[in-house]
């Protein structure tokens, strides 16, 4: 599938609770929309990526999230992962391996903006030994956008393009893109707040923002045009 052909259709609002929004796409030739969900965190944006990055404890705070394991850290901003997806009985689960590239870019008042992309990997040959409960989505795409917008504020939007595999009924397609991209955005709000201070050794690292920072940040490559492209 093309990018062009991803970003065809327009973003329809189908939920605002708690400062969330939450917003769909129809797919031309999939059942299930694409989705997203967008809220303020009070945060600089490394501490949230830092969450989003530590893929042990992501079952804390992600909405129907099973195991997760990185396979392969390919450098500091790009990784391969496992990931389950749990859903609602009597729904089989899913699963996918997932490619993850982190890039950045500062505006004019030194404020970040983070895109972490990801993308479904074929890696047949390390699939766990699920095939009697879970089902391989067959594709998936989307991204994190963190656009910092004061001192300690961040919008964060989370956005997901995926083919699920297999047939969805319409009771879950709503459940879906209504619930899934809310409670997301919702309990990484909880996670930042309540991990704060724990992530320090990261911070000190790749944050340029760290307070009383010796030396040079180790930052992410400049936003992509696949990335710019994924925004629009």
């Amino acid at each position: 599938m093309s990018l062009q052909s991803l970003f065809a259709s327009p973003w329809v609002l189908l939920r605002t609770e708690d400062e969330i929004k939450v917003s769909e796409r129809k797919e031309d030739d999939r059942e299930l929309p694409s989705f997203k969900g967008e809220g303020l965190v009070k945060s600089r944006p490394f501490p949230i990526l830092a969450v989003l990055a530590d893929g042990t404890r992501r079952r804390e705070w992600m909405h129907r999230s099973g195991e997760t394991k990185v396979l392969k850290q390919v450098s500091d901003f790009e990784a391969i992962s496992y990931q389950q997806t749990i859903a609602p009985w009597p729904v089989s689960d899913r699963e996918v391996i997932m490619r993850t590239r982190v890039f950045m870019r500062k505006d004019d008042k030194g404020f970040i903006e983070l895109v972490a992309t990801f993308d479904g990997e074929k890696h047949d040959d390390l699939r766990k030994l699920n095939a009697d409960k879970f089902v391989w989505m067959s594709y998936l795409k989307g991204y994190w956008h963190l656009k910092q917008v004061g001192p300690e504020e961040t919008i964060v939007t989370y956005m997901v393009n995926t083919d699920p595999g297999g047939s969805l009924p319409d009771w879950l397609i709503n459940r879906i893109t209504r619930d899934l991209p809310y409670y997301t955005i919702f309990y990484l709000r909880e996670q930042v707040a309540k991990t704060k201070g724990q992530y320090e050794s990261y911070l000190k690292k790749y944050d340029p923002q760290y307070p009383n920072r010796e030396g040079d940040a180790v930052i992410p490559p400049p936003l992509s045009e696949d990335a710019l492209k994924r925004l629009k």
